[in-house]
């Protein structure tokens, strides 16, 4: 089994093919359900990230451009820090690929097709005319695109963040599904233990989101939060001065769940 993370261009039958993958392996697909839940369990300081990360449209150009919210890419994380604790499950979008990178059992999954044909069969599905279709295409794909780089910095195409990229063009999705479940067979479940580990980085990377949008860091020298396990958190990097350091001691010691936090933040005490 495993989790499979799935990236997929729209009209490119990834949906399609991670719902008959994850039928056929019998593990969950994380669906429009579970992310409105996620969502919903957000801290009131951290609601619009939420939004984001439920509806994948990310910000307007002025927005992304010239407020980029540090605490983003933190809280990303963390809701999919939360997916994984699930164990085997299927996931689609929000960067899952990236945030998963380097743990073990879990499959990154890229799904493609030419954009003609991506066309062709959404205007069929939805019954409208190619021009139509081409303008939908256009516009998931760049949505998708900016919320990926707005959030992380990284170009969805870049092939280095996939274990294997399918195309649907002329395979049937059938054995689409059937190559994924090959390799998430390969790989084999998680464990409880890895579990338990996800579920400790959900809560670090929560800490940190409420930190980075509550005091004030530094781009070049990060806020980050790191787990010890058992709700047990190591807070480093630089903050503006000595009552940041306290004031991010207090949100970490605040969150439901921590039980101890090492305080190892530094601050520069500068002004401008």
């Amino acid at each position: 089994m495993a989790i499979v993370a799935i990236s997929r261009k729209v009209g490119s039958l990834g949906d399609e093919i991670s719902q008959q993958a994850a039928d056929q392996l019998g593990i969950k697909v994380i669906g429009v359900a579970d992310i409105h839940q996620l969502a919903m369990q957000c801290d009131k300081e951290l609601a619009d990230i939420c939004r984001t990360f439920e509806t994948e449209q990310p910000a307007g150009f002025f927005e992304r451009v010239f407020f980029r919210d540090p605490a983003g890419s933190s809280l990303f994380a963390s809701l999919i820090y939360q997916q994984a604790a699930m164990g085997d499950v299927v996931m689609r979008g929000r960067g899952s690929q990236i945030v998963l990178a380097g743990q073990p059992k879990v499959l990154k999954v890229r799904i493609v097709a030419p954009f003609r044909l991506r066309m062709e069969r959404i205007a069929k599905r939805k019954n409208v005319s190619l021009e139509e279709a081409a303008d939908y295409v256009r516009h998931f794909d760049r949505q998708r695109r900016s919320l990926i780089e707005s959030i992380f910095q990284v170009d969805l195409n870049d092939w280095s963040l996939y274990d294997m990229v399918l195309n649907s063009t002329d395979l049937p999705q059938e054995l689409l599904a059937d190559v994924v479940c090959l390799a998430a067979k390969e790989l084999g479940p998680v464990s409880d233990e890895q579990k338990n580990k996800y579920s400790d980085l959900a809560l670090a990377k929560r800490v940190e989101a409420l930190i980075k949008k509550k005091v004030p860091t530094f781009p070049a020298r990060d806020v980050e939060v790191e787990t010890h396990g058992k709700g047990r958190l190591v807070l480093t990097g630089a903050v503006l001065d000595r009552e940041a350091v306290k004031k991010a001691e207090e949100i970490a010691k605040n969150t439901p769940e921590v039980t101890e936090v090492d305080n190892q933040l530094r601050h520069t005490d500068l002004t401008f």
